[in-house]
């Protein structure tokens, strides 16, 4: 039994550190790198390997909160998990960002039978122009009218 291996990295490109308020490694796996920060505008990894020999796969799951100040609100989260079992050719990959926050994870899946996943996010902050606020208010404005009838 070879060494299998799950990693992401994880690009940080918006103005709030991102904090690990949650994390599950597999038992049988080995801590290569899990930072409880990512500072804004920069990059981590978290990685864990299954060793040589161990009758298991990497698993890791996370989740990060974006950190706000007292003049900003939280962007959200992001949520990520990754099962590579050993007793089942059945991989399973998923994530979850919410709220202001834009998650691009490449790959975005795992084939089945894969012993090893390599991939990575790019966190960026949502961006709202003028003119969705603009809609978003018209929207607004002509809903209430509706309701004054």
């Amino acid at each position: 039994m070879s060494k299998w291996t799950a990693k992401l990295t994880v690009t940080n490109t918006t103005d709030q550190d991102l904090k690990l308020v949650y994390k599950y490694v597999n038992a049988r796996n080995a801590i290569v790198s899990f930072p409880t920060n990512i500072p804004a505008k920069s990059k981590a990894a978290y990685e864990v390997i299954t060793p040589h020999g161990e009758a298991a796969g990497p698993e890791i799951k996370i989740s990060l909160v974006a950190q706000g100040t007292d003049t900003q609100r939280s962007l959200g989260s992001f949520d990520f998990h990754v099962d590579i079992p050993y007793w089942s050719p059945k991989n399973t990959l998923s994530y979850h960002c919410n709220r202001d926050l834009l998650c691009q994870v490449i790959p975005g899946m795992i084939y089945d039978r894969d012993q090893n996943y390599n991939g990575e996010v790019i966190i960026s902050a949502l961006e709202i122009t003028d003119m969705v606020n603009k809609k978003v208010l018209n929207e607004k404005v002509q809903a209430n009218s509706f309701n004054e009838f």
